[in-house]
């Protein structure tokens, strides 16, 4: 996954922070005119609160049109995308940037909770013998969002960012976030933060480690699979990355327990189980495990032919390992066939009791 490209930093002048500020309100002025925008918005209720700042860059990117005589170029011309400078020297994307950030600051500040004084004692020697012991209040200057606003501004600069501000503050700390460094933006979603804040920043740096390049796919995919990743080598890592691609992140979310199962499969065969060890119980597994590679994926390619949709119940089912997979293996165990042959008679087979499984899965959903 390519991560949302940052805008070149900029250092705003007051000069060119207010031609900014001016041209804003004479869009907001256009837009609310054109009832695109709520008449009573003001440019500082817009930075205040992030749902005002969404609605108004969304309105503005829908009708950029609008502000064509407005938003110009050093050359007088209209500009609607992100990266030419404007008549004020920084372009669409950074100011969508600086919005971003103060709005930001506004969040982190709303309700900020002065930080708890620490108490000091210190001894001092005065003359020879005399030593004084003095009581010292110290008032911390940097709060926790301090420092967690502090390292979250260096990766603010999109509209889609402006809800996830509350999560943000709210669920991770400083450590996870600067662990995370850039990566943050692959959290695109509510839900993706709160999976992610589930793990401390040394576990992060353990995924990060086993992943490397790859760690901004696992968290815009799925945070709750970072636990898995560890488990892993970063060779064995990437073998089940490029055997599942995108359905690794599935794999990795499974349970620790099943991992053990998985690790007794050499790279060949875990190959021909291919998607099937992302949903299998470890019982089901362990039927298929004995048998030999060749006859093992005979009969994964007859129970996905045969049993369609109710393939994947089936084996997610522990109880499927006695109640039919046990059989069809032992069945497979004593075949002589070449593979073209054994392949036809496991599907038949599979085929003839296809029925039987669709009721027992019935039976089971009721139960």
């Amino acid at each position: 996954m390519a991560l949302p490209a940052l805008p070149p930093p900029v250092e705003i002048s007051v000069e060119t922070k207010k031609q900014v500020i001016e041209g804003l309100k004479r869009v907001i002025e256009v837009f609310k005119a054109k009832g695109l925008i709520d008449k009573g918005l003001t440019y500082q209720a817009i930075i205040n609160e992030p749902g005002n700042l969404q609605a108004f860059l969304g309105a503005y990117k829908k009708n950029a049109a609008l502000a064509d005589k407005l938003v110009v170029s050093q050359d007088g011309k209209p500009v609607r995308d992100a990266e030419t400078p404007l008549v004020c020297g920084i372009s669409l994307g950074q100011i969508q940037q600086l919005l971003v950030k103060t709005c930001a600051k506004k969040v982190f500040d709303k309700d900020k909770v002065e930080a708890e004084p620490v108490i000091e004692t210190i001894t001092t020697r005065r003359f020879l013998f005399f030593t004084k012991t003095e009581t010292i209040e110290k008032r911390p200057t940097v709060t926790a969002d301090d420092r967690k606003l502090r390292e979250l501004l260096n990766y603010m600069a999109f509209d889609w960012q402006l809800p996830l501000l509350p999560v943000y503050k709210e669920a991770l700390n400083y450590q996870q976030l600067a662990e995370l460094g850039a990566d943050v933006v692959a959290l695109q979603s509510e839900a993706s933060i709160r999976s992610l804040a589930r793990f401390d920043a040394a576990t992060l740096k353990k995924a990060k480690a086993v992943a490397g390049n790859d760690f901004a796919n696992l968290l815009a995919n799925r945070p709750a699979a970072i636990p898995g990743v560890i488990v892993w080598s970063r060779d064995m890592y990437g073998f089940f990355r490029g055997a599942l691609q995108d359905k690794a992140w599935e794999f990795f979310a499974r349970e620790k327990s099943f991992f053990n199962v998985v690790a007794e499969l050499d790279k060949p065969t875990a190959r021909v189980y291919g998607d099937v060890l992302c949903y299998a119980a470890g019982e089901n597994l362990q039927e298929l495990q004995r048998l030999n590679i060749d006859k093992a994926g005979v009969l994964i390619e007859a129970l996905k032919s045969s049993l369609g949709e109710n393939c994947r119940p089936a084996l997610t089912n522990p109880a499927f390992s006695k109640d039919f997979l046990r059989k069809l293996v032992e069945s497979l165990l004593h075949m002589t066939q070449e593979k073209d042959q054994m392949q036809v008679s496991a599907t038949l087979t599979v085929k003839a009791i296809a029925p039987q499984v669709a009721d027992w899965l019935a039976k089971q959903k009721a139960a």
